[in-house]
C-alpha cells in the first residue's frame, strides 16, 4: 500500500460518527491536533465523508453474484460479522452477507484513499464499525474506541472490550482519591441510569411508542433512500430480538416477596444474576468465543451449574430493560430449582447487598460486586483482572463454574484489591467530558468538547504506534481463539 500523497499517515485521523453525532465529533476532531481528520458516517450527506453509495452499489453486485465471501472477508469472517450484529442476525442470510460484503468495500474505499494512521470511535456496537476495525487493523491503521470511563468525570479508550492502557503507573494519591470514590457502596457510574413505575401500562406504553418508532423510521429510510441503514433497520420490531405484547407475562413471574426466599441460604450462596441490557454491544463485541455470544444459553446453563450445586440464584433485569426483555430468558431461569426473580423496583447496590457472588457478562455489576470484596464472574471486561476476578473465556469455563467459585476465597485485603481495580482503570483513563455530545450545538459549542478533543488527541498519539504502541504489545499475539475472529 502506498502513502497517501497528501500527508504522512501517522498524522492523519479518521473519526467514525454514529447517528447524530458528526457535528460534534466535526468539533472534537478539529481541536485533535492531527494534520488532517476526516468525519466518516454511514449517512448521506452528513459527515466530510460518507459510504452509502458506495454501499448501495457493491450491495446491488454482492446481491446479484450470491457471493460468500470476498477478498477483503472469508467466509468464516462474514459468518462472525453476522452473528455479532444485532441487526445482520435477525435479516435473511443472503441479505445479511450482501450487507457485510458492501460495507467492507466501501470501508476499503476509505481507508485506501484516506490512509489513516488512526480511527477513532465510539464502541463497536454494530457491524459497520465492526469491518470498519477490521479493515484498519489489515492496513496498519490503530483503532480506538472511545468512552466513558467507569471512574466518574473521565475517559477511556478501548479495544474490543481491551482497555487501552498507559504504561505509567498513577500516583498514589490519585488511587486514593478515587478507591474513596468508587468504592462508596452508593456509587453508581454516571451511564448507568434508573427507570420508575415498573407496570403493565408503561410496559404497555413503551412497545406501542417503539411501533411508532418502527413506522416512521421506516418511511424516514425509504424518504432518505437508505432502507438498509443499521440505525433504520435497528428500529423495526420485526427484529429477533425485538419484544412482543406476550411479553408483557414477564411482570407475572417477578416475585414480590423475593426477600422471604433469602432465609434459606446464606450471602456467600446467593448468586447475582445482574441482566444487562440485551442485545447488548459489549457482549456481542467483547467476547471473542462465538459460543459465549449466545447470551441467553450461557446464562441459563451458568444458573444450572449453580443451582445444582446447591446456589441460590437472584435474577434482577436491568431497569432500562422494562418493555424490551423478552420473556423466554426469564421463563427459562424461573424452571431451574433456586432460582428467584426480583422485582424492577429493586435497586442493583441493594441486590449487591444481599448477594455475595455476582455473574455478569460485561456489566457494571461485575466491578461494583468486586470493589464490595464479593466472588465476581464475568467474561473478559475492560475491568476484569485474573486476581480479582473469576474469568469466563470460553463455554468450555462454564462447567467448572460452580467449582471456581467455591474454591475462590475472598480477598486477603479488599483495600488492596480495591486498589489494583482502580490503578487499573486510571491507567486507561483520562480527564475529559464524554458526555459534551449530548445537545451538542455547533453554533454554540460545548467548551468541553474542545477540551476533550485536545485530551484525546494527546492520548492517542501517546498509545499509538509513535507513542507506546498498545496494540502491538497487547492485542493476541496469534489472533483470536476461532476461524473468523475479529482480533486474527
Amino acid at each position: 500500500m502506498t502513502d497517501h500523497p497528501h500527508a504522512n499517515r501517522t498524522d492523519a485521523v479518521l473519526v467514525y460518527a454514529i447517528h447524530r453525532t458528526h457535528d460534534w465529533w466535526r468539533h472534537v476532531a478539529d481541536h485533535l491536533g492531527f494534520e488532517r481528520a476526516v468525519v466518516l458516517t454511514d449517512r448521506r450527506g452528513e459527515g466530510d465523508r460518507w459510504v452509502t453509495d458506495a454501499f448501495y452499489a457493491a450491495w446491488r453486485r454482492h446481491r446479484r453474484s450470491r457471493a460468500t465471501a470476498s477478498p477483503l472477508l472469508t467466509e468464516a469472517e462474514v459468518d462472525d460479522v453476522i452473528r455479532r450484529c444485532r441487526v445482520l442476525r435477525s435479516q435473511p442470510r443472503r441479505r445479511a452477507v450482501a450487507m457485510a460484503l458492501a460495507m467492507v468495500e466501501a470501508m476499503e474505499e476509505i481507508l485506501l484513499d484516506l490512509q489513516p494512521g488512526f480511527v477513532v470511535s465510539f464502541p463497536i456496537d454494530n457491524y459497520v464499525q465492526d469491518v470498519l476495525a477490521r479493515r484498519a487493523r489489515a492496513h496498519g491503521a490503530t483503532y480506538f474506541e472511545l468512552t466513558a470511563s467507569a471512574l466518574p468525570d473521565m475517559c477511556m479508550l478501548m479495544h474490543r472490550g481491551r482497555l487501552v492502557s498507559a504504561a505509567e503507573e498513577p500516583a498514589h494519591d490519585l488511587v486514593e482519591a478515587k478507591v474513596r470514590q468508587i468504592a462508596d457502596p452508593l456509587f453508581t457510574p454516571a451511564y448507568v441510569q434508573n427507570a420508575t413505575a415498573f407496570t403493565a401500562a408503561r410496559f404497555l406504553k413503551v412497545l406501542a411508542y417503539f411501533q411508532i418508532r418502527s413506522v416512521f423510521f421506516r418511511l424516514y429510510a425509504l424518504m432518505r433512500r437508505d432502507g438498509l441503514n443499521t440505525h433504520y433497520f435497528d428500529a423495526q420490531t420485526t427484529l429477533l430480538h425485538k419484544p412482543k405484547i406476550r411479553d408483557i407475562r414477564i411482570l407475572g413471574m417477578v416475585d414480590p416477596d423475593w426477600e422471604a426466599k433469602l432465609d434459606g441460604h446464606p450471602r456467600e450462596r446467593r448468586v447475582l444474576f445482574g441482566l444487562q441490557l440485551f442485545p447488548e454491544a459489549a457482549i456481542d463485541y467483547w467476547i471473542d468465543d462465538p459460543r459465549l455470544l449466545d447470551h441467553e444459553d450461557m446464562l441459563v446453563e451458568a444458573a444450572r451449574r449453580l443451582t445444582e450445586a446447591g446456589f441460590q440464584i437472584l435474577v434482577k433485569d436491568h431497569p432500562l430493560q422494562f418493555g424490551f426483555r423478552q420473556v423466554a430468558l426469564i421463563e427459562r431461569l424461573a424452571a431451574l430449582p433456586n432460582v428467584v426473580i426480583v422485582p424492577y423496583e429493586v435497586s442493583g447496590n441493594r441486590m449487591l447487598e444481599v448477594c455475595g457472588i455476582n455473574l455478569t457478562a460485561t456489566g457494571t455489576l461485575g466491578l461494583q460486586s468486586a470493589l464490595m470484596g464479593s466472588r465476581s464472574v464475568t467474561g473478559e471486561a475492560y475491568y476484569a483482572n485474573p486476581e480479582d476476578f473469576i474469568l469466563l473465556r470460553t463455554w468450555d469455563d462454564l462447567a467448572r463454574l460452580a467449582d471456581r467459585v467455591e474454591e475462590t476465597p475472598p480477598p486477603t485485603s479488599l483495600r488492596r484489591r480495591q486498589e489494583r481495580i482502580v490503578r487499573q482503570l486510571l491507567r486507561g483513563s483520562f480527564t475529559a467530558d464524554f458526555f459534551s455530545f449530548r445537545g451538542f450545538d455547533p453554533a454554540h459549542p460545548n467548551p468541553a468538547a474542545a477540551a476533550l478533543g485536545q485530551a484525546l488527541g494527546e492520548r492517542i498519539r501517546r498509545l499509538g504506534p509513535e507513542g507506546e504502541a498498545w496494540h502491538a504489545r497487547n492485542m493476541p499475539a496469534n489472533g483470536g481463539g476461532h476461524v473468523g475472529s475479529p482480533l486474527n
